[in-house]
């Protein structure tokens, strides 16, 4: 059964209005969502241009008071300013109230249109959804990730294997400056935390990240690239300066 959730905000001109689109499009098979404000006005039309421009369904959408919704029941009722914060604390029928502080739009559109606070919306609900999810928790943790990239020849590994698909321990060891036995027993740590796998292919071992990975991780691993660039860069020269061994991607 899908939850339902009360967007509000004091005018319903804009905020709630761009949650509540983004809930019903992109979220409509866990929750359903509606909009309110505490002292409804009309909707800037900048709400809608900003909605359109984003393929967002602005049909039936208008500003409502609180009232509309007297006597209705809500899995959440999220208000986006402190001001309808303290004007829905006496809201009955409401199972979770949470508050987020999202800035007014009109201090912070660029050229007349609200798509910054369109985007932070969409971050917000997306990290409300996965809090939310009943799914089962990924089997990596975060504890296992972290503690496995607080190694620096472990980081620079997952590193070296997110940008380069395949590698050998050999490879690994010229592009690190290391010696076999230390990038031999970071691997195995990465493989036994299942980061890594491994796949051989006649006297070769290669290893790439491992494909089911959660995307959280990937992320992670994204942007610990980025951080770490000139160092990568530096190990992807050496690498790249070494006879490597010629993969055979039929059989990844």
């Amino acid at each position: 059964m899908k939850k339902r959730i009360l967007f509000v905000c004091t005018g319903n001109s804009a905020r709630s209005q761009l949650a509540e689109a983004i809930i019903n499009r992109d979220y409509n098979d866990k929750f359903t969502a509606f909009s309110a404000g505490s002292s409804p006005k009309e909707i800037d039309p900048r709400t809608f241009s900003t909605l359109e421009a984003h393929g967002y369904s602005t049909h039936n959408i208008e500003s409502k008071p609180l009232e509309t919704f007297d006597g209705k029941e809500f899995d959440f009722l999220i208000t986006l300013c402190s001001s309808a914060q303290a004007e829905c604390a006496t809201i009955p029928g409401v199972s979770e109230m949470i508050a987020w502080d999202i800035p007014q739009p009109t201090l912070k559109a660029i050229n007349d249109d609200f798509e910054p606070t369109l985007i932070e919306l969409e971050k917000r609900i997306h990290l409300f959804s996965v809090v939310q999810s009943e799914e089962p928790e990924d089997s990596l943790d975060t504890n296992t990730l972290f503690k496995c990239l607080s190694d620096k020849t472990r980081l620079m590994i997952a590193s070296l294997l997110h940008i380069e698909n395949e590698l050998t321990v050999s490879e690994l060891t010229e592009a690190l400056q290391e010696t076999q036995p230390a990038i031999s027993r970071a691997v195995a740590v990465l493989r036994r935390n299942r980061i890594i796998k491994d796949r051989r292919q006649g006297a070769w071992v290669f290893y790439a990240i491992e494909p089911s990975l959660p995307d959280w991780a990937s992320a992670i691993l994204e942007q610990t690239v980025v951080a770490r660039h000139n160092q990568l860069r530096s190990a992807i020269s050496l690498l790249n300066g070494t006879d490597r061994p010629k993969i055979d991607h039929t059989r990844t």
